[in-house]
């Protein structure tokens, strides 16, 4: 935020001595139509899911060692059983507590591995996103003469005559339409 403060009031500076050509864009719009941002969306859902099914998977073992022990609980306290057959089923019970207490921290460690692994998968389609956007932002700039194209979402103010994210979405090949449509349905869902 510094650095957009500092860029700005630098800008203004030299303002003052020459005619900058300034352009704001939306990144959120930008982000959200970016062609690949449902399909990214998409991807982080199904593993998401998969990441899901995997640890269900592993939480349903556990409850099958549970009721192993719960088994061989009832057989510990089985009058009938011989001493011999007591002491046979103790060594059981303890090889399945210590199954028990191994499933579950491989449950929890599964667990944080995936959010882990979900969050930096996440970051990364997130980064190309960004840097594709970034790439258009600064051919555009080139190709228009812009000095400074700032993001809208990180000031205070900025005049609508300076928006041109259209223009960003446009080089994406997006039609600039969906960018109201979006805003429409955020206005409908913001009300409900």
């Amino acid at each position: 935020m510094k650095k957009i403060i500092l860029g700005l009031a630098l800008a203004a500076s030299l303002c003052a001595s020459a005619e900058l050509k300034i352009g704001t864009v939306n990144m959120l719009d930008l982000v959200r139509l970016h062609p690949n941002h449902e399909s990214n969306k998409a991807l982080v859902k199904s593993t998401d899911a998969d990441y899901k099914a995997k640890l269900e998977k592993m939480q349903e073992e556990g409850k099958a060692i549970a009721e192993e022990g719960k088994k061989l609980q009832g057989d510990l306290m089985n009058p009938m059983f011989s001493a011999s057959a007591k002491a046979e089923a103790q060594k059981k019970m303890e090889d399945v507590q210590r199954r028990f207490l191994s499933a579950q921290q491989e449950l929890r460690n599964a667990a944080q591995h995936f959010q882990s692994e979900l969050a930096d998968l996440e970051t990364r389609l997130l980064k190309i996103e960004t840097e594709e956007i970034r790439e258009k932002i600064n051919a555009y700039a080139k190709a228009k003469k812009f000095d400074i194209i700032a993001d809208s979402t990180m000031l205070a103010f900025s005049s609508e005559a300076l928006d041109v994210t259209d223009d960003i979405l446009k080089a994406m090949k997006v039609d600039p339409a969906k960018r109201k449509e979006k805003a429409k349905d955020a206005k409908g869902d913001a009300k409900k």
